[in-house]
């Protein structure tokens, strides 16, 4: 029963999300639409803020322990990106929020996993560092956060579908040359201060 109650919540507040900005939501809204008292409420949440968090611990756990293996990179970033697509008007709301920095851990999360299972297939075969590994890492997740990030805000003129097609491609296209390129400018100490 009280996974059911919390989950009922979590579900209740989104909806609420994608309807107003999250400085119009209320406890009292939630409960309300919820059909449940406010001390059921706090009994699993301290505040909103809480609940937020919670949110996207929840979507981060199910992403980070999906072990399946994709057959492209689109179809990872789209398994991925289905929380976004689905609860887009919710995501900006929490975009345009004091609570950005939990939309964008839970986004670097996902793309650290992600990132990292590529370039770890891609570097087979190569002799290349585990500081080079981690600043490629480093690079693309920075890269498809920013990326999400201006599409969430709505700066992109493209379809979900297309632009996730678009940052797939780029992806991996690009990423095995970056993994060489760092290797041979490292290893041939091209960059002293680096």
């Amino acid at each position: 029963m009280s996974q059911f109650t919390k989950k009922a919540i979590v579900e209740t507040f989104l909806e609420l999300l994608k309807e107003h900005s999250l400085d119009k939501i209320t406890v009292k809204d939630i409960v309300e639409k919820c059909g449940i008292n406010r001390n059921t409420f706090y009994y699993y949440y301290q505040d909103i803020y809480d609940l937020i968090d919670d949110v996207f611990d929840i979507e981060t756990k199910k992403v980070l322990e999906d072990e399946k293996q994709y057959e492209s990179w689109y179809e990872e970033l789209l398994r991925v990106a289905l929380f976004v697509v689905e609860n887009r008007p919710a995501i900006l709301h929490i975009y345009d929020s004091k609570s950005r920095d939990v939309l964008e851990k839970y986004l670097f999360a996902i793309c650290d996993k992600l990132i990292r299972n590529y370039v770890e297939q891609q570097v087979q075969g190569m002799e290349v560092s585990d500081k080079e590994k981690e600043f490629v890492i480093t690079f693309y997740g920075y890269s498809l956060v920013g990326m999400t990030l201006n599409w969430i805000k709505g700066n992109s003129q493209s379809d979900s579908a297309d632009y996730l097609k678009g940052m797939a491609a780029v992806f991996e296209g690009t990423v095995k040359t970056a993994l060489e390129c760092t290797q041979n400018c490292l290893a041939n100490k091209k960059f002293r201060h680096f």
